[in-house]
């Protein structure tokens, strides 16, 4: 079974995301800010991390640079954010970020950007 990181703040969204990956089969760890997610990933081994950009103590890209800093081998990253600003995705290129969704997001998408991603 494929194992996805959801690193989300709101409780909504969260709560969507698992419920969409469990539904799909995916056995599926949470982390509510960046600090978390950074101590999950260093410490397990993820199939997919589903990244969340505003997130507290310690936002995604700062996340994702310190795990660069770190030479930590990271798997597949989908982004799901409600940034839809240019330069939030121009960001995300620069970390090899897989997808980017926008929130609210499109619940079939999410499922076949998820697919598509965690072959």
């Amino acid at each position: 079974m494929k194992k996805i990181l959801v690193t989300e703040d709101n409780e909504l969204n969260l709560k969507l995301f698992v419920d969409i990956l469990k539904y799909q089969n995916y056995d599926v760890d949470v982390a509510t800010d960046g600090v978390i997610a950074y101590e999950k990933i260093k410490k397990n081994s993820y199939d997919l991390i589903i990244l969340d950009i505003q997130l507290p103590k310690m936002d995604g890209f700062s996340m994702l640079k310190k795990l660069q800093e770190d030479n930590f081998n990271l798997p597949p990253i989908i982004i799901a954010s409600a940034c839809v600003m240019d330069v939030d995705k121009i960001r995300a290129k620069q970390f090899n970020v897989s997808a980017y969704i926008t929130k609210p997001i499109d619940i079939n998408l999410f499922i076949k950007t998820v697919k598509q991603t965690i072959i």
